[in-house]
């Protein structure tokens, strides 16, 4: 079947939209309920287990450390295996394990169970949809990225007062067999019907394909002023070329950001009961906090949407600059959480902050490197930004279990975000500058 030029021509709307929605919804349950919507959890875990908090982190970065596995593979293997196969895969393992935390009953069952969760969520969800919407699109490239990551936060928002009040009422078993339910009948379904790896499977070309290659022709710059990268860079020179793991560092500093902040943040603004003392953290009420964090859910929709248009807009270095000064903010209102202003900053700031982890790897990737080998360079990025992510849950149970308190950990993330900065601001240059010898010879 010939390729359609115009996507959209023929009056119907583009099937690249389909892929979309389908993210945004696997976003919005298997990755929301199995990343961030684990902190709810904390506390009751904890308590009910009878662990410490860094046991706890120690588990759940396990999910961290496998996920820089399960990364990678998907990056080798998503223009290999059907797209449908790999997402539904994903939804189907997802539900599984759910269900499995519902009936933990030791710490090492809770290393087991956070050990599949690595393994699919991060890579079978976050990365594979950022990948596959990355080749369904050229024009409303950021767009179209961003409104299928920001399911996390429509989910988060929806979910974080349902989860509590089934917490109140019926225990955290019960929430997790619920949660376990929803993410099947949501998003197995679109998956499984929808989900294509490139628009090539089905005859079709990249959305705005024409308009990008007239750009180019015209000699001008598209995406917020990035210049199109027109020729094939591909693996084997990035992988030696300096800005690549300048880039790799920044997003392994933003991962230890997100892993010392998304598993503790409600413990941060409540209490929490070790060894059988209550320790209090923000002092706040467990419905406050989970208010606070509805917000954070709300902030993070809106921030992803409005980060992916930041880079479309304005480009790279924009974006860079506006996500790391968000992260420094956010970190800086976390070290107040027996305020008001303190949560709530932080709530704001991360919340748009924390996009920087995931709308920009895949953007910034094609942006500064070309679609040659986009899945393999960008399953590298996101491999070890969870490996920061590890190393942030890690460290935060760490501190906290030796100073009783979060408040250090929040003090070294504020200086995390500005090394974070000017090792993004340090890539872009490098990076552009490979291009160009390239294209010289």
């Amino acid at each position: 079947m010939a390729e359609t030029a115009c996507p959209g021509s023929d009056g119907r709307p583009f099937y690249g939209w389909l892929l979309v929605a389908a993210g945004f919804l696997i976003m919005a349950t298997c990755y929301t309920i199995m990343v961030s919507g684990m902190s709810l959890f904390q506390p009751y875990i904890v308590a009910d287990l009878g662990i410490t908090v860094g046991t706890y982190n120690a588990a759940n970065s396990l999910s961290t450390l496998v996920s820089i596995v399960g990364a990678l593979v998907i990056g080798h293997v998503v223009d290999r295996v059907p797209g449908r196969l790999l997402g539904a895969l994903s939804v189907a393992i997802t539900t599984a394990a759910l269900v499995g935390f519902a009936c933990v009953g030791a710490a090492w069952q809770l290393f087991a169970l956070f050990a599949i969760d690595g393994l699919v969520v991060v890579a079978g969800t976050r990365l594979l949809i950022s990948i596959v919407i990355t080749n369904w699109f050229t024009a409303k490239q950021g767009l179209a990225v961003a409104i299928a990551l920001s399911g996390s936060g429509f989910g988060g928002a929806v979910l974080s007062p349902v989860v509590s009040s089934l917490i109140g009422a019926y225990g955290w078993r019960t929430a997790f067999l619920v949660l376990a339910a929803v993410c099947f009948i949501v998003s197995f379904p679109i998956t499984a019907a929808v989900f294509r790896s490139r628009p090539s499977d089905m005859g079709l070309a990249p959305y705005g394909s024409g308009s990008a290659a007239a750009s180019r022709a015209d000699g001008g710059k598209a995406r917020g002023g990035d210049t199109p990268v027109d020729i094939a860079i591909g693996w084997g020179r990035v992988r030696t070329h300096p800005s690549f793991w300048l880039l790799v560092a920044g997003f392994m500093v933003m991962g230890v950001l997100n892993g010392a902040a998304i598993p503790n943040s409600i413990t941060n603004l409540t209490s929490v009961t070790v060894d059988g003392q209550q320790i209090v953290t923000g002092g706040h009420t467990a419905s406050w906090a989970s208010m606070i964090y509805s917000y954070n859910m709300i902030v993070v929709l809106v921030s992803k949407i409005a980060t992916g248009g930041l880079y479309d807009r304005f480009g790279v270095r924009t974006g860079i600059i506006v996500g790391s000064i968000a992260c420094l903010v956010g970190s800086l209102g976390m070290c107040f959480p027996q305020t008001t202003v303190g949560p709530i900053a932080a709530a704001t700031f991360f919340g748009f902050g924390t996009c920087m982890g995931t709308v920009a790897p895949p953007l910034v990737a094609v942006r500064l490197y070309g679609t040659e080998d986009m899945g393999r360079i960008t399953g590298w990025i996101t491999s070890l930004e969870m490996l920061g992510y590890a190393l942030g849950t890690i460290m935060s149970g760490m501190v906290f279990d030796a100073f009783r308190s979060f408040i250090p950990m929040w003090a070294a993330s504020v200086a995390g975000a500005a090394v974070m900065l000017a090792l993004l601001l340090a890539a872009a240059p490098s990076a552009r500058r490979l291009v160009a010898r390239v294209r010289a010879e």
